[in-house]
């Protein structure tokens, strides 16, 4: 931590009372080789107003917790409030806190060298984007596998977007990469920032050949919190700022509101098995429908047996060719996806 400041050099200043925080994103951002400025940390809003005056720091990046009235007053031009609450201010400019520190530091490189924020795309091209829903109540049947595989065919002719909503989705193993942040980021900004929504989809979008995906949540904690009504904003300011043909939801019973979510899709996938512990897990499903007056879930339902595959390809990657894309392939062929 740097307190006395000899130079009138202008500089960073982070104020975060969090320290191991402030300090992770200290030594983060003097690890850039292309910002001029030297970078601080004070732990408190009194250290910080202090030492710095708006001709010493360029930029403050400021915790929303430290945040205060007599901060807005001392007429500091930059100013990036790391949002704690979820709560979106017009002013100053905020960024949540808890996204990836690749993603702040963007924003600080593009403050420091003057650059105005990219705008978000607000007008669709393309065709209306279809949502796709794949559940089933009977476990261990390759929905996931199923789902990915759709994606993988659907978008070898159409941009095409994956997102999985189990409690484990292990997804970075089987790609054997890490993600930048998750599913999460992008409600956040839905929720609080919309107009940066866009650009932070195109940011942090990964690939399984040709099928985008967003990165799911990295627990069931998480997922669980989410309300329904915040997956469909999501889902429709998708539809607004890309060019998707096809969202593919992978569901599970981990996210809330599932049976609406399941009544916003176009169509539904659910896999089917012959055994009589399947059926019965089907049956009280389709009754659990009825009995809460979600039956026009039916009409949009699509039951799917699927075959024993005598080889499944090894990786996820792989599974647009194949015993199973061909299986896949002639499932979409009958509902003129393909």
């Amino acid at each position: 931590m740097k307190s006395d400041c000899e130079n009138t050099a202008r500089r960073i200043c982070i104020c975060d009372a969090e320290i191991s925080y402030g300090e992770h994103l200290m030594e983060y951002l003097r690890s850039e080789e292309n910002l001029p400025c030297e970078i601080y940390l004070y732990t408190s809003r009194a250290s910080f107003l202090e030492k710095e005056t708006p001709a010493t720091a360029r930029l403050l990046v400021i915790a929303e917790s430290q945040y205060s009235e007599e901060i807005e007053e001392a007429g500091f031009l930059d100013i990036l409030l790391l949002n704690e609450s979820s709560v979106y201010r017009e002013k100053p400019e905020n960024l949540s806190k808890y996204q990836s520190v690749d993603r702040i530091c963007g924003r600080v490189r593009e403050i420091c060298a003057g650059q105005p924020e990219e705008l978000s795309p607000s007008v669709r091209h393309g065709k209306p984007m279809k949502l796709i829903g794949v559940y089933t109540p009977v476990t261990r049947c390759l929905q996931t596998t199923f789902s990915i595989c759709m994606g993988q065919l659907l978008a070898k002719s159409a941009p095409a977007l994956y997102l999985n909503f189990e409690a484990y989705s292990g997804l970075e193993n089987l790609l054997d990469r890490s993600f930048r942040g998750s599913v999460s980021d992008l409600l956040y900004f839905n929720d609080c920032a919309r107009e940066k929504l866009a650009g932070q989809l195109a940011f942090m979008t990964e690939k399984a050949g040709e099928l985008d995906f967003l990165p799911p949540m990295e627990s069931f904690i998480q997922l669980r919190a989410i309300r329904a009504e915040q997956w469909i904003g999501l889902f429709q300011t998708i539809e607004k700022v890309t060019d998707y043909e096809y969202c593919i939801l992978d569901l599970s019973e981990q996210v809330d509101g599932i049976l609406e979510i399941l009544r916003q899709c176009d169509l539904i996938f659910t896999i089917t098995r012959e055994d009589g512990i399947s059926g019965a897990k089907l049956r009280q499903y389709e009754q659990l429908l009825t009995s809460t007056q979600y039956e026009d879930i039916f009409m949009k339902t699509r039951r799917c047996r699927l075959p024993v595959f005598r080889e499944l390809p090894e990786s996820i990657l792989m599974l647009s060719r194949g015993e199973l894309a061909s299986c896949v392939g002639g499932i979409l062929e009958e509902e003129d996806l393909i």
